[in-house]
């Protein structure tokens, strides 16, 4: 019988020969696209410049219609630098190894691309699994994206018939969504995305490749991603950056301060302000009074958060005894939680907020300890990799006796 024929990744054409097309070449041109359609419809306000700006000069505000033209101008800019990016690196097809990608196995494969080796050339990868559904209704309806599960490293560089070739092999677990061949209103699917900053223009591809439940390993790609020495590196260099670690009699110390990683408390902080400040607004305005009322206890709940997720630091201390967690606030005790080794369920990871720009996503993580009984403490937080997290969990858990 010919798998080919009930298979679900054979059902994709794009999926079939297992030669996988980023979506460069469909970007640049979507961007082009949008870009003379974006310039066609405002470039009426070109020809009425002096009316325009004498209406500007008596009511300021008319001034913003400048803004579209100028838009316009950025979104040919970005469509030409999109174009000599794919004019420069062309196709540069992935091919899974193992075909397709595994649940409870390896996801790996390799690039092929026509840059000149170096093998002193760095470049990343980042495996998501993503959820895409669509919010609203009617003419408000929009598609939206949530990374359910990812994790990056660094990419090994072979020499290879064109040029370099990227390679990448990840453990992924069992227990995760496969790609949905069926697309809907919602869905799964997989994503990989690998840039390497160069010379000129730097290169950034990003594919949709199938992922389902077949449990099989890579036969090709002997070297984990994971296990790569510039994801160690990486990882370790991260670790630092947010937290005093030292050892002391029988364990480690481990101190993450308050103001490290702010980009998520910074971002709450703002919109909650935003938020109030429209109920304020509201509130001097004819709105009914459950709108400022809602208005400013959200965005003062939210801004509350930030404050507490900027100021917010923590002690760890983890020893053959057990584990011990201390929160403070702006430098004073909040509380003290601990956890006696014979009690330690498990070490495990947690996936919190995501923050999105362009095409990457970074996901912050949580390392914690769950006892027994169902009481979970943290180890570890504002940690923005998996290989992060991996590299404290394995720490913590010699110390404990687990490893």
């Amino acid at each position: 019988m010919d798998m080919r024929d009930d298979s679900p990744w054979f059902q994709e054409k794009k999926w079939v020969d297992n030669r996988i097309a980023s979506g460069a070449k469909m970007q640049h041109l979507v961007l082009w696209g949008f870009a003379l359609f974006w310039n066609l419809i405002s470039s009426p306000m070109l020809f009425q410049f002096e009316q325009i700006w004498n209406k500007t000069l008596r009511e300021p505000l008319t001034g913003l219609a400048f803004l579209f033209p100028l838009v316009g101008l950025g979104l040919i800019v970005a469509a030409i630098r999109s174009t000599q990016n794919w004019l420069k690196f062309g196709r540069t097809p992935l091919m899974l190894d193992p075909f397709p990608g595994s649940l409870g196995g390896h996801v790996g494969g390799t690039v092929e691309t026509a840059i000149p080796f170096d093998p002193s050339t760095v470049a990343t990868v980042n495996l998501q699994c993503v959820y895409s559904y669509v919010s609203g209704t009617g003419k408000n309806r929009s598609r939206k994206e949530k990374v359910k599960w990812q994790t990056d490293g660094v990419c090994h560089v072979l020499r290879g018939q064109q040029g370099t070739n990227f390679s990448f092999r990840f453990d992924v677990p069992d227990n995760l969504p496969e790609s949905d061949v069926d697309k809907g209103r919602q869905y799964h699917f997989w994503r990989v995305v690998l840039s390497s900053k160069l010379d000129g223009p730097d290169f950034t591809r990003s594919f949709e490749i199938p992922v389902f439940k077949t449990a099989q390993l890579s036969v090709a790609l002997s070297d984990g991603t994971e296990d790569h020495h510039a994801t160690v590196d990486a990882a370790m260099a991260g670790v630092e950056s947010i937290a005093n670690i030292k050892t002391i009699p029988g364990g480690l110390q481990a101190y993450f301060p308050a103001f490290q990683r702010p980009g998520m408390g910074f971002v709450s902080l703002l919109f909650g302000l935003i938020f109030a400040g429209a109920g304020v607004g509201a509130g001097y305005g004819d709105a009914p009074i459950v709108f400022p009322v809602v208005f400013i206890l959200v965005g003062s709940l939210i801004a509350l958060f930030g404050v507490y997720y900027l100021a917010k630091s923590l002690q760890i201390k983890v020893t053959s005894d057990g584990v011990q967690s201390r929160r403070f606030l702006f430098g004073y005790p909040m509380r003290t939680k601990q956890i006696a080794t014979p009690e330690i369920a498990r070490l495990g990871i947690k996936e919190g907020a995501t923050m999105s720009s362009g095409s990457k996503t970074t996901v912050y993580y949580q390392l914690l300890a769950e006892s027994r009984q169902g009481v979970k403490l943290t180890l570890a937080e504002r940690l923005t990799s998996r290989a992060e997290a991996e590299l404290l969990k394995e720490s913590f858990e010699t110390y404990l006796g687990k490893g």
